[in-house]
């Protein structure tokens, strides 16, 4: 195959790499790129009080890791780590700490955790970047919870001539786009012009979420495989199905 990777590097690269070994041919073009975030400051404060820490990407442990060692300081040992799937537990892994995560990577996933079941008056740290969905931080008050978030880290997409970029992948060949995230997706469409959607409806769509699947459905896009998650080898053990 040869697959349209949009996720921002290093994990472009290294999904790539991946890739490749078992004969695909993929196209990179990261549509965004991930900064750190305007609340990382507030972490050692936090982290020291917190209950439980919460982590909803990979991108937010690692640029929360980064600051902490910046400030020569480490993650205390004293709260209970919850991370979103099983990319993100990875990157605390990484940290030689020990994470609860579900096996359902979502929000929901989560939620549904025993550990964030009897919570009134517990602080929570959610680590996340700009943007995203409130559900997880929301349900969490709602069960009582005292919940800070910290924004890890800000994500900037690409801004460029789309229809240039449609053509090139055109001339790739490109059938087929893995998708790890609905912000992704929107980029996309944002970029794209009008004209692509015929185009774009004949690729094989790669997606790690049913939400994700939902609205690539309602965009008319209907060849979908669900993921079983965004790490490298599940992405490619689904495009070798």
């Amino acid at each position: 195959m040869t697959p349209l990777i949009l996720r921002p590097q290093p994990a472009a690269d290294e999904l790539a790499a991946r890739l490749r070994r078992d004969g695909h041919a993929p196209v990179l073009c990261p549509l965004l790129t991930y900064q750190p975030g305007s609340e990382l400051a507030l972490l050692p404060p936090l982290l020291n009080e917190a209950d439980i820490v919460i982590a909803v990407s990979a991108a937010a442990v690692q640029h929360a890791s980064l600051y902490l060692q910046q400030q020569h300081r480490s993650w205390p040992a004293t709260p209970t780590y919850l991370a979103v799937g099983p990319a993100t537990a990875a990157s605390w892994q990484q940290q030689h700490l020990p994470v609860i995560s579900p096996a359902d990577a979502r929000s929901e996933g989560l939620l549904a955790l025993p550990e964030l079941q009897a919570v009134n008056g517990k602080r929570i740290v959610l680590l996340r970047g700009n943007g995203g969905r409130e559900l997880l931080a929301d349900t969490l008050r709602q069960r009582g919870a005292e919940v800070t978030c910290v924004e890890c880290y800000r994500r900037h997409y690409l801004q460029t001539d789309g229809n240039r970029l449609l053509q090139e992948w055109q001339a790739a060949a490109v059938d087929s786009v893995i998708i790890t995230s609905s912000e992704l997706f929107q980029q996309l469409l944002t970029l794209l012009p009008a004209t692509a959607h015929s185009w774009l409806s004949a690729l094989h769509w790669f997606v790690v979420s049913e939400r994700t699947a939902e609205e690539l459905r309602q965009a008319g896009l209907n060849r979908i495989t669900i993921m079983p998650g965004a790490q490298h080898d599940a992405v490619a053990a689904a495009l070798s199905e």
